[in-house]
């Protein structure tokens, strides 16, 4: 017990930072959210989605195509707990903390000094990035969590291949849980291969040892199978060609741009190609996700994925990343190529798409940096244990007084100025809507509600509780946008589309709620504040308005 006390703390205070008041902060429920929980009901109540597809392994959604792997996680806490905010985010949470142990057991597994896998897990457990996205019902810090213990296992495997099942199973489930580990986890699996390929040897010269390995991939293969049917499909694609790179058409008319200006073909065809357009974007993605001003400053620019006025990880951080990562350059052994490769892995599938530096789509970068942060962290302690005792507390003092700060600020950013700052990131208001729409329903002919904000018929649906049954009858996606997504403009009595005043104040007997729209501010009969105070949603009663 007292060897693992501080391995204790550390996870408590993970927990702690990670699980209370998850119905509260974030302040709302995203769209996506709302898609998993639902479509986890819908399973439930009939064993079918909301398109009323029979238990699936990719949900249509909005036309997104989501992996299932997080449905059906969430299922049983849908079961057990309910539809609510916290049977969608709370797996994400336990997973988080999941998550700081074995990141303590892999780097373990990578470096001799149980200090270096302590820190590694304090690390991650006050990272903003990890904590932002274990406070959710995110796919990514699922799958995440899978690949780092599937990780964990491939380098135990290196001395018993029993282990090697478990490294696939973890993986697998990963796969099928966010796109963006679909072009990680095969990348990284293919470095460990280079990396290691002695002791992979050496492990397979023993006795026995190589047919778990043999029965292992069989079973993974077996088991990506319909993952691969999928990708060979127009519905596997969709994602990919809604949010990549290509998606967006300003380096194409860039490279036209600058055509224009030659009359030479062959410079044209050489220089100004659109491959070479394309791939500088990429480069520039990719280089994006490494700027101080991205990892310490101001984080990602999507309202969903930051907190206000901090960046990815903690200020304070910085000189230990530097010093941890010119540790591994310089050390240059098998372990510090894994972590390396790992870290420049990581942001490759973010890259990949118009919206860059994505802290979503490059979460796996939290653990690498964790682990190379530690690294730092625990050389500088070491150099400065021979000081003198006086002079060694004023540098414990000033650590404690910096990272205490730095952390605390953050915290105040999260719980204090993040819901005030950003509440439409986060929806809202909609459970209010969605217990309104409820309680009149049966009042009004049609219900009329803002598209202001995304996807608003999934938030209703949830929030409501609105029939699995009767919404598979009714449900109807529009054609899809430039970036491959629908939506639903009706069902039921509810009507989802931007408020036109002048002509929806004259639906008879009619329940409408605005967000911005332009509509008079004395006639509403109710408004729905934001954590800030401000009216977010305004209601209105056209039988009143007469």
């Amino acid at each position: 017990m007292k060897k693992h006390f501080l391995l204790i703390l550390i996870l408590l205070l993970a927990f702690i930072l990670r699980v209370p008041f998850l119905d509260k902060y974030p302040a709302g429920l995203n769209a996506d959210e709302a898609a998993v929980g639902y479509n986890a009901y819908s399973l439930l109540q009939t064993g079918r989605d909301e398109h009323g597809t029979s238990w699936p392994l990719v949900f249509r959604s909005f036309d997104d195509y989501k992996p299932a792997g997080y449905f059906y996680l969430v299922l049983p806490f849908v079961a057990s707990l309910g539809l609510n905010v916290w049977a969608v985010r709370l797996p994400s949470a336990l997973l988080g903390v999941l998550s700081v142990y074995f990141i303590y057991l892999l780097t373990n597994k990578l470096f001799s000094k149980s200090q270096i896998g302590h820190l590694a897990a304090l690390m991650l457990t006050i990272s903003p990035w990890h904590i932002h996205f274990s406070r959710a019902g995110w796919e990514v810090n699922a799958a995440s969590t899978f690949m780092v213990i599937g990780l964990y296992f491939l380098l135990k495997s290196l001395l018993n291949t029993k282990y090697f099942l478990l490294t696939t199973i973890f993986f697998v489930l990963s796969l099928y849980t966010y796109h963006s580990l679909r072009i990680i986890i095969p990348l990284v699996s293919l470095a460990f291969l280079l990396i290691y390929l002695p002791d992979i040897k050496s492990a397979f010269a023993r006795p026995g040892q190589l047919k778990p390995v043999i029965i292992s991939v069989i079973i993974g293969l077996l088991l990506l199978i319909p993952l691969i049917l999928q990708f060979a499909s127009v519905e596997g694609r969709s994602r990919f060609s809604g949010v990549s790179v290509f998606a967006d058409s300003g380096p194409y008319w860039e490279a036209l741009e600058y055509r224009r200006d030659h009359s030479n073909i062959w410079i044209n065809r050489s220089l100004h190609s659109r491959l070479i357009t394309y791939s500088r974007r990429f480069v520039e993605n990719y280089l994006s996700h490494f700027s101080p001003t991205f990892l310490f400053i101001s984080g990602d620019e999507i309202g969903r994925s930051k907190t206000p006025e901090v960046g990815q990880l903690l200020f304070v951080t910085a000189p230990f990343l530097i010093l941890g990562l010119c540790f591994l350059i310089g050390k240059n052994n098998k372990s510090a190529k894994l972590i390396l490769t790992w870290l420049f892995i990581s942001p490759l599938a973010a890259a990949l798409t118009f919206q860059s530096p994505h802290a979503l789509r490059a979460q796996n970068m939290v653990y690498p940096l964790a682990i190379i942060t530690a690294l730092g962290l625990f050389k500088f302690l070491s150099f400065i244990s021979s000081l003198n005792l006086k002079l060694l507390t004023t540098i414990y003092l000033l650590l404690i007084t910096m990272f205490g700060y730095n952390f605390s600020r953050y915290l105040h950013q999260y719980y204090v100025h993040y819901p005030k700052e950003l509440p439409y990131a986060w929806q809202y208001g909609f459970d209010q809507i969605g217990a309104l729409a409820k309680s009149r329903y049966d009042s009004y002919d049609r219900i009329i509600i803002s598209d202001r904000y995304d996807q608003p018929y999934i938030l209703l649906a949830f929030f409501s509780k609105y029939s699995p049954q009767t919404l598979q009858k009714e449900i109807k996606l529009t054609p899809r946008d430039k970036f491959g997504f629908s939506t639903v403009t009706n069902f039921g009595k509810y009507e989802f589309h931007r408020i036109d005043w002048g002509k929806d104040s004259r639906t008879a007997n009619a329940l409408i709620i605005t967000a911005d729209e332009k509509a008079p501010d004395d006639l509403a009969i109710g408004r729905i504040l934001d954590p800030a105070g401000r009216t977010m949603y305004r209601i209105y009663d056209t039988n009143k308005l007469k």
